[in-house]
């Protein structure tokens, strides 16, 4: 993950479709964050801004994220599991501060994007990354028009451009490394038709343990990156019992 953090700047929008792996690939990349910035008299906080997504968000793992010194900022507690197009209080705030580092996790698609509306002018102001997680095993981003598709209309609507994708190649449990291969060349090619980088192939570590010679190898220049925290419906389940 080390390489994929140097690439991005104080404030990272994670954005994708439904789906995608975002809100596990900012919970991944908030936890990695977490100890270099405590060194560094930084603070980590994640900030949930998904309306869509009903199998997980970010604001369903609070404990989890301040057990790790981040700060979750998430809405009110009487619309914290609503899906309404609300965001926690003090992301303004945190916006200017250059001691924290601050994630958006954008949620689903391009009506999730619209959340970022009112606050586009000032991340534009920021020192700031916005990056598409993309499993091109989703129904809207199976192949190089629809990533391309999902890009623009995301764009339009957040008022803020895409600096780089993430690929996240995977079928859950029935993932192969055949099949995270030949999902990260779609994610790639899109990449080069939109003319923006891959900062990062993403990976459960469990299966790169299996496969590590062969990704990397194939991988080339692009950071191979473990997902140690792997969220779904089965690990909110538990996490909420």
């Amino acid at each position: 993950m080390l390489q994929v953090i140097e690439s991005l700047q104080r404030v990272v929008v994670v954005t994708g479709s439904f789906g995608s792996g975002k809100s596990e690939f900012s919970l991944n990349l908030a936890i990695s964050m977490a100890e270099e910035a405590r060194k560094l008299g930084q603070v980590i906080a994640l900030a949930d801004l998904d309306i869509i997504n009903p199998y997980f968000r970010t604001r369903e793992a609070c404990a989890l994220l301040e057990e790790k010194g981040i700060k979750p900022i998430v809405p009110s507690p009487e619309v914290l599991y609503s899906d309404l197009p609300i965001y926690g209080p003090g992301i303004h705030n945190l916006l200017h501060q250059d001691d924290v580092r601050l994630i958006l996790d954008v949620g689903g698609d391009e009506m999730g994007a619209t959340a970022l509306g009112s606050l586009s002018g000032e991340i534009s102001n920021s020192e700031h990354s916005m990056v598409m997680v993309v499993n091109p095993y989703r129904p809207f981003t199976h192949d190089v028009a629809g990533i391309g598709r999902m890009a623009r209309g995301i764009e339009a609507r957040a008022r803020l451009k895409i600096h780089a994708l993430i690929s996240n190649p995977n079928l859950g449990p029935n993932t192969t490394a055949e099949a995270v291969m030949k999902g990260h060349h779609i994610v790639r090619a899109a990449a080069a038709e939109l003319r923006l980088p891959v900062v990062g192939l993403l990976v459960l570590r469990r299966f790169l343990k299996l496969w590590e010679d062969r990704l990397v190898t194939e991988a080339g220049s692009i950071p191979v990156v473990p997902i140690d925290i792997h969220l779904s419906p089965w690990w909110l389940q538990q996490k909420m019992r």
